[in-house]
């Protein structure tokens, strides 16, 4: 009896703490950084080709114009992702909150999960060109909070799935033959 005592205590002793993490830390940031030999403007025309999306953002299925004019600030998408063999595809809302041409774009994206945020920058200097992307994900409820908390801080999932994303956009653009 003792024992179930110890272990029924342990498991919301665990509980707690996983929740409490999730309160400390209600979002999770991270970035990646590649470097290509290609001008700004062919990188740029690249990694916003839609048609391309696929090549390089895992999971992607399709994006939809729902309001407001192409790629312009205000714009809502709803973009379909596909989170992995036996799971539900992923509705999310995609505004884009701002642009500036061979500079950066900044986009929300919402879903019935969480909210996340992510700005690709560009800067070029002597013909290669350096593109950053900054992201945050916040969950909607402690729990998802919590869960993305501890998925970051234990395995890094975040990062590393946003560093083999930008790594396969680097390819994609070293190898790029489209003329744009």
């Amino acid at each position: 009896m003792k024992i179930l005592k110890f272990l029924l205590l342990l498991i919301v002793g665990l509980i707690l703490f996983c929740l409490l993490i999730g309160m400390i830390k209600p979002s999770v940031q991270y970035g990646h950084i590649i470097q290509v030999n290609k001008p700004i403007q062919e990188a740029w025309a690249v990694s916003q080709d839609e048609s391309k999306y696929k090549q390089w953002l895992e999971g992607y299925k399709s994006m939809e114009l729902i309001s407001g004019e192409p790629f312009a600030v205000g714009s809502k998408y709803k973009v379909i992702v596909d989170p992995g063999e036996g799971q539900e595809d992923i509705e999310m809302i995609e505004t884009v909150i701002s642009v500036k041409e061979n500079d950066h774009v900044t986009l929300h994206f919402d879903s019935a999960m969480m909210d996340f945020e992510q700005t690709i920058s560009f800067t070029e200097a002597n013909g290669k060109t350096t593109v950053t992307s900054d992201s945050k994900v916040i969950g909607k409820n402690l729990v998802m909070r919590s869960m993305f908390a501890l998925m970051e801080m234990f395995t890094g999932s975040f990062t590393k799935q946003e560093a083999k994303n930008f790594d396969k956009l680097k390819t994609l653009i070293e190898e790029n033959r489209t003329v744009y």
